[in-house]
């Protein structure tokens, strides 16, 4: 009887351990954002889970914002929901169906700034990839990264 208990606590343990696991790992891995940035430019991301990604960015943070307001009149997508301040931005865009985004977006210092991108548990990574991807086009486009990390060749 005592190793039928012993066999039914390791199972337990197992299951619990495995679901923790699963529920850790989210929804968008650092992958899919990191990704989006390559090695040009001077960002960095790192997922949080829950459809969650965290990244900073070597440049100003009204640059950021612009760049982020860009990116969304360039995919087509739709404000649903925007507040500003000298320190701390939101905003929400949303495609004409079900896909969603929310980015806070944080001054660090005079020249480093944050978004947080958010998905939601069951958004699609490939629209949070595009995302980071334009809002890197938007901010190369304007010159606005204050580093270059462009390979020497």
């Amino acid at each position: 009887m005592a190793n039928r208990d012993f066999r039914y606590k390791h199972i337990l343990a197992l299951t619990v351990v495995g679901l923790f696991a699963a529920v850790n790992s989210g929804c968008l891995p650092s992958m899919v954002i990191s990704s989006a940035a390559g090695g040009a430019a001077p960002v960095a991301f790192e997922g949080s889970g829950w459809g969650k990604a965290e990244s900073y960015w070597i440049a100003k943070y009204d640059d950021v914002i612009a760049a982020a307001l860009r990116t969304g009149k360039a995919l087509s997508l739709e404000v649903k929901e925007k507040k500003a301040d000298k320190n701390k931005a939101f905003f929400r865009f949303q495609d004409t169906g079900t896909n969603r985004i929310d980015l806070i977006i944080e001054r660090r210092t005079d020249t480093l700034t944050s978004i947080h991108f958010d998905i939601g548990w069951f958004g699609s990574m490939a629209f949070g990839r595009v995302m980071a991807r334009q809002i890197i086009a938007e901010l190369n486009d304007a010159g606005a990264f204050l580093e270059d990390w462009t390979p020497e060749s």
